[in-house]
């Protein structure tokens, strides 16, 4: 019997390459993928889809992603979900603030390649216990 799926969650506003890393996701990670392009949508998506991991940006409309994370981490049937935060904010002290909200992992998008990022969660996947 073939492995279930592993099922993520991206939450990212710019279109295009919300296309791009879920096509990647579908075809080199063979999960199955759920997506949301706002911060209220994503919180949504993920609450009833309870997935193995989220990719959640900062920067979104409706809701950022701090507060989306927060949020996760105060509920009890999503605190557990690893989440990464994928975004362009490269700075140490959003990085702190993400690590402080209980992100998992911080990945800049400018430093990283669509194939990179599939890379790194199958990556999570196996150095972890999910």
């Amino acid at each position: 019997m073939p492995a279930q799926k592993k099922k993520i969650v991206i939450v990212e506003d710019d279109s295009m390459l919300l296309k791009y890393i879920s096509a990647a996701f579908r075809t080199d990670g063979g999960f199955d993928v759920y997506t949301g392009s706002d911060g209220e949508q994503g919180e949504q998506v993920i609450k009833e889809q309870k997935p193995d991991i989220v990719l959640l940006d900062i920067i979104m409309p409706r809701k950022n992603g701090f507060e989306v994370l927060k949020s996760l981490k105060k509920d009890k049937t999503t605190a557990a979900i690893p989440v990464i935060v994928l975004t362009n904010l490269g700075q140490q002290k959003d990085l702190d603030q993400a690590k402080k909200l209980g992100a998992a992992d911080y990945l800049v998008k400018v430093d990283m390649q669509v194939g990179d990022i599939v890379v790194k969660v199958k990556k999570f996947f196996k150095t972890t216990k999910h």
